[in-house]
């Protein structure tokens, strides 16, 4: 079984929606299905709960409430790092933190949102042939270190951020979600971001996996897809 770890500063907030999101993106007949996601704060002084607000982000659904129930906030330890085959932190200091504990891990730590934006650009090489498709999560991040060093990244104070909305954020890193526990609206726009970030990578990853003409047979559309895949 594969593992993706999620680092934040206190596990309370912007983890522990990712780790659901992400859960919720892989589950099912995913060719991920098996992954499991987990999530880890780097300064955890004790156990505490998931944050009102971002278990009001996860929905009302039972599986919602019974994760909300559930997660304890954990201190991240190097043992986590280093099992884990992808390491998803919510800042670059986070990420930086992740390589000092568990220096072995650095390969496989990213950012969530650098993370999104190399999944993009790889699976733009898969579809095309630039790239062969990877056959599980650990050839996927490997592939996704490899893009790493091969693309620009935009660094700060330039915001490529498509999901803020109606409050601008022109000096946030575009690599990073922000915590926002300072600021009520701030504060609601991040654990928004964080749910849509994390779903949107979930799907990347599936994409990346799973090749499309393996589906063949199993979709009521098989027809099209024997003619187009």
């Amino acid at each position: 079984m594969s593992t993706v770890l999620i680092v934040d500063g206190s596990d309370v907030c912007r983890a522990p929606i990712v780790e659901f999101a992400l859960r919720k993106q892989l589950a099912g007949d995913s060719v991920l299905a098996d992954t499991a996601v987990i999530s880890r704060g780097l300064a955890v002084d004790h156990s505490r709960r998931i944050c009102d607000l971002a278990a009001g982000r996860l929905g009302g659904s039972a599986r919602a409430a019974a994760f909300s129930d559930g997660h304890l906030s954990e201190q991240l330890t190097a043992a986590d790092a280093d099992g884990a085959d992808l390491v998803l932190t919510a800042e670059r200091v986070h990420r930086s933190a992740v390589g000092r504990i568990a220096p072995h891990a650095r390969a496989r730590t990213f950012t969530l949102k650098e993370a999104l934006v190399l999944a993009s650009v790889l699976s733009d090489e898969v579809r095309t042939g630039r790239s062969r498709r990877p056959r599980d999560l650990a050839q996927t991040v490997a592939l996704l270190d490899e893009v790493r060093g091969s693309i620009p990244l935009i660094e700060p104070p330039m915001n490529t951020n498509v999901f803020h909305r109606d409050r601008a954020l022109p000096q946030a890193d575009p690599l990073a979600l922000v915590d926002g526990h300072d600021d009520a609206a701030l504060h609601r726009h991040a654990t928004d971001e964080a749910y849509q970030v994390a779903l949107t990578l979930g799907a990347r990853l599936v994409d990346l996996a799973e090749d499309p003409l393996a589906r063949i047979g199993h979709q009521p559309n098989d027809w099209w897809w024997r003619a187009h895949a």
